[in-house]
Order: C-alpha cells, then sequence, then structure tokens
C-alpha cells in the first residue's frame, strides 16, 4: 500500500479569485511540496472541477489547474462535476491502480470540495492526511478564511485524519 499526494481544484479561476498575497502563499506551500513529492517517487493525482456555465468550463483558460503546479506527464488528471472527487468519476480506479491507501491532499475549495473528498476518502477506508497550510478558499457567509480552515480542521480530525504542515511532509 503507498502514498499519493491529491491536489484537489487548484484551477486558474479559484486562485484568481483569493487576494494576491493568499494566492502567492498557497502557492509557496504547493510549489515545494510537489517538487518534495515528485523527488520521493511519491505519486501525484490532480483533480479538476467541471463546473457551472459561468466559471470552470472546460477547455476554458480559467478551468485549467494553475500553471506553477501544472501536472506533469503520467501525472493522473480526475475531472469532477460534485464537491467529493469521487463521486462518479475514475478517482478510486486511479487510487486502486496506485495501490494506495493513504491521501494526502490539498487544495481548494476548503470548505467544498477538499471538505467533500476528504470525506468521500473516509466513507472508502482511506487514511488521510490534509495538508494544514496547503488549502485556500474564499470567505464565505461572513466567515473569514481562517474561520473557515479552523471549521475544516475540526471536521477533519473527526474523520480520524491527521492535519500536517507542509515543511513536515516528505523530508
Amino acid at each position: 500500500m503507498s502514498d499519493v499526494l491529491l491536489i484537489i481544484d487548484v484551477q486558474r479561476a479559484l486562485l484568481d479569485e483569493l487576494a494576491a498575497p493568499r494566492r502567492a502563499e498557497l502557492l509557496q506551500t504547493l510549489v515545494p511540496l510537489l517538487d518534495r513529492a515528485r523527488a520521493s517517487g511519491l505519486p501525484v493525482v490532480f483533480v479538476r472541477h467541471d463546473g457551472s456555465p459561468e466559471e470552470l468550463i472546460p477547455g476554458t483558460p480559467a478551468w485549467e489547474i494553475g500553471s506553477e503546479i501544472a501536472p506533469r506527464a503520467g501525472e493522473p488528471i480526475v475531472d469532477k462535476r460534485f464537491d467529493n472527487a469521487f463521486e462518479q468519476t475514475t478517482l478510486t480506479d486511479i487510487l486502486a491502480a496506485l495501490d494506495a491507501d493513504h491521501l494526502i491532499t490539498a487544495g481548494m475549495q476548503t470548505d467544498h470540495c477538499v471538505n467533500a473528498t476528504i470525506g468521500g476518502a473516509a466513507e472508502r477506508g482511506f487514511r488521510i492526511t490534509l495538508v494544514a497550510d496547503g488549502h485556500a478558499t474564499s470567505a464565505s457567509n461572513g466567515k473569514s478564511e481562517q474561520e473557515i480552515r479552523d471549521e475544516m480542521h475540526a471536521r477533519t480530525l473527526t474523520r480520524g485524519a491527521r492535519i500536517t504542515p507542509a515543511a513536515e511532509l516528505f523530508v
């Protein structure tokens, strides 16, 4: 059994919704994380949301995964239409082919797709690590991003997952 780094919905449109400093901070976390994972031979799987008529339209520049962390040849991309990346996608098959039992997750939107995918992984018996500083979301419903992150971390812990800073992974 093995670990897989799962990068969820880090797409241009979603990155562009973040304030410039927050966008830079997220990418400054994800780029070296990906570099270390790849250098250690860890499989990387990307998830990309196929969205509504207003946003994340397949084939458009806004839909593409951020160029700073673009998948390399051979790294799978799972396209999805629901928050949970397991729902009606090939993710389960890809993870089975990789003999994965532990998902190290990062990405966007913390309170939607990252949360739902972690829930889907827990339901399927995967061990889960959430990259503590490797996920982001736009503030919503009157809550700051930090409040949303804190709530997400509490939910993640109830699922038996670990929460680990990126700097402590793949070292």
